[in-house]
């Protein structure tokens, strides 16, 4: 089966975003900057979980490079929320025509710490040793490995993980439920695209790569929505407004967003349970 390009150089070509991307946002963190690393994170975390089904008990090391990671991810995407929640914010003002001058600002000043929090993280994942030798390994068990261990690899990994996601939407649906389904199914999203663009005539049956987007938009609306409760609630425990009018008026908001909340979760919640439901009765 033909390559576009093959599994290992597409592997080499994340972990070069990473540090373009890395590069970029430390000049200048713009928002879509540091999605679009997080989005190259996100594919070599793809990558990781896929070695480690194909090579397994031959990446002793992997943990290293992984949890260095995993901690510039976890920063970028505080900062990714916050700069997520101060757009939402000047969106929900110009449809309402009120300001919230104190939460915004508030917003900002996290944005601010953010950033700065942000500059001094990458020193700690520049590549030591063990981690560049875990990226060679890796990259080197990609190169030598043929098409069948890799088609019948990535099958397996994506079968396991459909199979958490239909259990966890089996049950009652809660908060904790719907973020691990999140996490799984954008797992399988970035792995089915790392195998598209691999190989391009590569079939899963089981979820379709459509399926899969319309939950990862669906869910990370019903995200935006839980950090704008838990950021709005901060922000107001800091506040505590004395004037009554300023009550009333952060009332409202609270309101709204408690509101917004609910909507987007059921709606979420009925999106995956619809989705995966037909998927599996095509099977």
């Amino acid at each position: 089966m033909a390559a576009h390009e093959t599994i290992h150089e597409y592997y080499l070509h994340q972990h070069r975003n990473i540090e373009n991307y890395l590069e970029l946002c430390l000049i200048h963190p713009e928002v879509e900057l540091v999605h679009e690393l997080r989005l190259s994170i996100k594919k070599l975390r793809a990558f990781h979980k896929l070695a480690e089904h194909l090579f397994l008990n031959k990446i002793d090391e992997h943990i290293h490079i992984k949890n260095r990671v995993r901690k510039l991810y976890k920063v970028a995407g505080q900062l990714r929320d916050t700069q997520v929640q101060i757009l939402m914010l000047s969106s929900f003002e110009s449809q309402t025509g009120i300001l919230y001058p104190e939460f915004s600002d508030w917003l900002l000043r996290r944005e601010k710490k953010q950033v700065s929090r942000f500059s001094k993280k990458p020193e700690q994942v520049v590549p030591r040793a063990t981690a560049q030798s875990t990226h060679r390994k890796i990259g080197d068990l990609l190169a030598l490995a043929d098409d069948e261990t890799i088609l019948d690899g990535a099958g397996k990994v994506l079968s396991g993980l459909y199979l958490q996601s239909r259990e966890l939407c089996s049950g009652s649906m809660n908060s904790r439920n719907l973020h691990r389904i999140r996490t799984i199914t954008k797992r399988m999203k970035y792995i089915f695209n790392i195998m598209a663009h691999s190989y391009p005539d590569f079939k899963f049956n089981q979820v379709s790569i459509e399926s899969l987007r319309d939950i990862e938009a669906a869910a990370g609306h019903w995200h935006d929505n839980l950090v704008r409760m838990e950021l709005l609630d901060k922000c107001l425990d800091k506040l505590k407004p004395s004037d009554e009018s300023d009550k009333f008026k952060y009332q409202k908001l609270l309101n709204a967003c408690k509101a917004e909340l609910e909507i987007s979760f059921n709606e979420t919640s009925e999106l995956v349970r619809k989705a995966l439901r037909s998927e599996e009765a095509k099977m």
